[in-house]
């Protein structure tokens, strides 16, 4: 009865000789949070999707056809809300990506982090049907009444793997699996289910975001440390009346003097919990370990949490990891160059290329300008993108002094329109090139929308109408154009804000 009086008695402000002291703390709830801590001090994380069925004409013309063209996924919007998530007091995230390829990732190495958490997904599912629901209410005469309503009931859900990798030994940490959904009904169904879920996409990622930041990053949790003073000894009990006022250094004074002297368990319960206070964990840890040994017998310290203590400093005294995790990558001077392209869209490209730079810019790189850059080109005799191939890329980083290149091909542009057919297309492939080790890193994207409007004439005039406002304002394909630019910089590693 009495380890159950003593802890209520803690909790209390603070009577008699007994001191309640509030610390608080982001605890994470994953197992082995404790050796985990190095690997979350910086991690790269990844969301790993498998490539888009519709990136092709025929998937793209098969899913309009049928009606099922699904939700536009956005993984790097996934990627961006979980690394949100994950920045705190218990975690730091210094960059992610999205992984279309699966096999070895390029960047791990040039990154240098201390952790990996990949985030296996595939595009959500999606429902939208009729259904019936009854409300039971009861009336004056407490007699009860059954309503029928029909409603639309929608409804997303998004299956996640997540795993955990220590760094650079690549040892798993943690693995789990989950599916996050959302649900809502509406009394119609004016909205199909993709741009029904395009509205309510972030609810379904909060989901996700909000367990790893409890599984990692850690919730608020609030600990009580208890203090305690000797009874009828003033000075024991000044110590005790100092803390109460936030005046720690007073009594840090007494307790360390009597500690010194060979005093009793209290003293050092009280030091000990100044320097968590302080958060030096270390020395927290060791100073509890003191006060422990010392009350051992003693029936006034069998309500003191001891294992809770331990445990929570053990979490937060372990040693962060010294990994650099993306200071060099994001710290080079990079280039991205005048676009090749083989199409016959003269405006196409260089909107493409000003899409893909305000991306990179949005993502952490240090870019030079596109006017600097194609003016330092100009210079040496280099004013289009399909000259840069009789150039060597060390002397192009030379004249502009950039560390990086980023050189990209635009190898399809353009729409089809046939009637209820309308195809908008953009495909094309980038390479990184890095000064001092002379590698390439390659990866191609593809943007294809097709739709398939019921009416003939509404369809071909909506069409129209859209090619020609998108031509006035040299803009063609701009949808299609800033999807393409998003999805090709989601492809490389992106600083975590």
């Amino acid at each position: 009865m009495r380890k159950l009086l003593l802890p209520l008695a803690l909790l209390l402000s603070g009577c008699g000789n007994y001191y309640s002291v509030r610390v608080p703390y982001n605890l994470p709830d994953m197992p082995g949070a404790a050796s985990a801590r190095p690997a979350l001090s910086a991690v790269y994380l990844k969301v790993s999707v498998p490539k888009s069925g519709e990136d092709t004409g025929l998937g793209a013309l098969a899913g309009a056809l049928t009606n099922r063209q699904g939700p536009e996924f956005r993984p790097s919007e996934l990627a961006r809300r979980a690394a949100r998530a994950l920045n705190g007091p218990g975690a730091k995230v210094c960059a992610w990506r999205v992984d279309k390829t699966g096999g070895d990732d390029p960047f791990l190495g040039r990154l240098a982090p201390s952790g990996l958490l990949v985030i296996e997904a595939a595009a959500p599912s999606l429902s939208s049907k009729k259904e019936e629901r009854s409300k039971v209410y009861y009336n004056k005469k407490k007699q009860s009444q059954t309503v029928k309503s029909k409603v639309w009931a929608y409804s997303a859900s998004l299956y996640a793997k997540v795993s955990f990798y220590s760094l650079p030994e690549m040892q798993e940490l943690d693995s789990w699996t989950d599916t996050f959904s959302f649900a809502e009904d509406r009394f119609d169904n004016s909205k199909d289910a993709a741009e029904w879920y395009a509205e309510n996409e972030g609810k379904l990622y909060a989901g996700l975001a909000e367990r790893l930041k409890g599984r990692y990053a850690g919730r608020p949790v609030e600990r009580f440390r208890p203090l305690f003073a000797v009874k009828k000894d003033k000075e024991s009990e000044e110590a005790l009346k100092l803390a109460r006022e936030n005046k720690w250094d007073g009594a840090e004074e007494i307790w360390g003097r009597r500690a010194g002297a060979a005093g009793g368990w209290r003293d050092q319960l009280g030091l000990a919990v100044a320097a968590e206070l302080r958060k030096d964990y270390a020395g927290a840890g060791a100073l509890y370990a003191r006060a422990q040994a010392a009350a051992a017998g003693d029936k006034a310290a069998g309500g003191v949490r001891w294992a809770e203590i331990f445990r929570d400093l053990e979490i937060f005294s372990s040693t962060a990891a010294a990994g650099s995790c993306g200071r060099d990558w994001f710290g080079g001077r990079t280039a991205l160059l005048p676009f090749t392209d083989q199409t016959t869209f003269v405006d196409g490209p260089p909107l493409v290329r000003r899409l893909v730079y305000e991306h990179l810019k949005a993502a952490g790189y240090d870019l030079l300008t596109l006017d600097e850059t194609d003016e330092l080109l100009r210079r040496r005799g280099f004013s289009d993108g399909g000259q840069l191939a009789a150039a060597k890329p060390a002397d192009i980083a030379g004249w502009l002094g950039a560390k990086r290149l980023i050189y990209c091909d635009i190898s399809d542009f353009g729409e089809i329109m046939a009637g209820v057919y309308n195809r908008r297309m953009v495909k094309g492939s980038a390479v990184v090139w890095e000064a001092g080790s002379g590698s390439e890193l390659a990866f191609e994207e593809s943007v294809v929308k097709v739709k398939t409007p019921k009416n003939f004439a509404s369809g071909l005039f909506s069409q129209l109408a859209k090619g020609l406002a998108e031509r006035i304002k040299n803009a063609p394909l701009a949808y299609e154009s800033g999807l393409f630019a998003r999805q090709l910089t989601e492809n490389l590693p992106n600083q975590s804000k």
